[in-house]
């Protein structure tokens, strides 16, 4: 196959083959500019991704520093139970069709108190709904566990769970 080109390039004059070669050289290099272009593109789009969730992350990272400087949980003094008072707060946050499950569960009971926990699924709320749940849910009891992920189809919308619990005198 060489040979037939190389025989080929042999028939043409002079004046063809610097054509040729200025042709070839044209296409290599607008093909390396194409492809520079298209890196820089894609670094570009990175680069604004990687900001979005270094931002993003500072959020988070602000709100677990407001969740850990240790908000005290109110005194249980009432006889509600806490699973209503965690469904209250989350219709009054999020709505109720935000719930996914809301299952009540008890800890173990030590030195007369024993321990209510209430483990809550949210399907597709918005960053700013989880974090408003939070606060109202630490008046309540105390976040013991909060899981985050973000919804596949929408990167603003999250999965979150949240597990609270509350200490009261044993009965």
């Amino acid at each position: 196959m060489t040979d037939r080109v190389v025989a080929w390039l042999a028939g043409r004059s002079g004046r063809e083959r610097s054509l040729l070669a200025v042709a070839a050289a044209s296409a290599v290099v607008l093909a390396l500019t194409l492809a520079v272009l298209a890196v820089h593109d894609d670094l570009a789009a990175l680069r604004r991704q990687v900001a979005a969730h270094e931002r993003e992350l500072a959020g988070v990272r602000a709100l677990a520093r407001r969740l850990a400087a240790g908000r005290p949980a109110r005194a249980a003094s009432d006889d509600a139970p806490l699973l209503a008072d965690v469904q209250e707060a989350t219709d009054r946050v999020v709505g109720r069709g935000r719930i996914a499950s809301l299952t009540p569960a008890s800890g173990p009971a030590a030195d007369g108190f024993a321990e209510e926990r209430v483990a809550l699924r949210l399907s597709d709320a918005a960053l700013a709904e989880v974090v408003g749940l939070l606060h109202a849910l630490e008046t309540a009891a105390h976040v013991v566990r909060l899981d985050l992920r973000k919804h596949p189809d929408d990167p603003a919308r999250f999965e979150a769970t949240v597990e609270v619990a509350r200490l009261r005198a044993a009965s």
